[in-house]
């Protein structure tokens, strides 16, 4: 336990250097976490160092490699080779470095190149061909939502007929209930005006032949006497016809007086019957 507490403030104070170490409670939790940090830190310090060694290694690589290549150029060139001729180069070489990184290539060769730009084609026609099935999909929901407007269209339509026929109902429900309170309450006051009447014609002790039913069918029944009286009269138009004679007048007169005392008395008794 000393040596972790020993070794952890060693390294607190090389990690942290001038800054003042922040107060922490010392026990076993916080002394184990500390100790595994600090041998992370020193685990990661050794792969960065020899990440650092390996880099300083290929750069000392490619430093030896650019100088063999400008000696090789040099002498291909020769010694008169002017800045106006390596200008060029030096860009084009700039250029084949910035697209490697960019393409995060281990190297500038041309086979590296070709993999590089095959697999970057590669990717490029497998997102044209992904834009393509998208652009297809998104023509899809727009015939879709087209569709779909459409047919909200037809809806908001229906449903102001709906609701404009509703409306058309309802006030004529409401004519119908007000027609039909209106005619309640009219037969309500004329059955009792009726049975007002009654009552007060019963308190006056009329008879009940003058009564409107029986005065209606004492008229029905003198409307079938008339019918029965127009054959009659239709008789005594032809004596009308008749040459002058004064014994056929009168016996003919005297027939039809006889019938029509006949048709008077009868009616006299049915009134009398009625009365009674």
């Amino acid at each position: 336990m000393c040596e972790k507490n020993k070794e952890v403030s060693e390294w607190l104070k090389v990690v942290l250097e001038e800054t003042q170490v922040a107060w922490f409670e010392v026990n076993m939790r916080t002394v184990d976490v500390l100790y595994k940090l600090s041998k992370d830190s020193e685990q990661r310090g050794r792969e960065i160092g020899r990440l650092v060694e390996d880099i300083k290694q290929k750069t000392g690589e490619c430093k030896a490699d650019g100088a063999y290549h400008q000696k090789v150029l040099h002498s291909a060139l020769g010694e008169d080779a002017s800045s106006e001729i390596l200008k060029p180069m030096s860009r084009c070489l700039n250029s084949l470095e910035c697209m490697a990184i960019g393409f995060k290539m281990k190297d500038t060769k041309l086979a590296s190149f070709l993999a590089t730009t095959n697999n970057e084609t590669k990717v490029l026609l497998e997102e044209e061909q992904e834009n393509r099935e998208l652009q297809k999909k998104m023509r899809n929901l727009e015939e879709k939502r087209t569709e779909v407007l459409n047919s909200q269209k037809c809806l908001l339509k229906n449903i102001s007929k709906l609701q404009k026929a509703q409306e058309v109902e309802f006030m004529e429900t409401e004519e119908r209930l007000l027609n039909k309170n209106f005619m309640e309450n009219k037969y309500q006051e004329m059955s009792s005006r009726v049975r007002s009447a009654e009552e007060k014609l019963a308190s006056r002790d009329v008879a009940w032949s003058l009564t409107h039913h029986c005065i209606q069918e004492i008229s029905e029944q003198l409307s079938v006497l008339k019918q029965e009286m127009d054959p009659l009269k239709r008789k005594l138009q032809a004596y009308y016809g008749l040459p002058p004679s004064l014994p056929l007048a009168r016996l003919a007169v005297a027939e039809s007086k006889m019938e029509l005392g006949a048709l008077d008395a009868i009616l006299d008794e049915k009134i009398d019957w009625r009365h009674t």
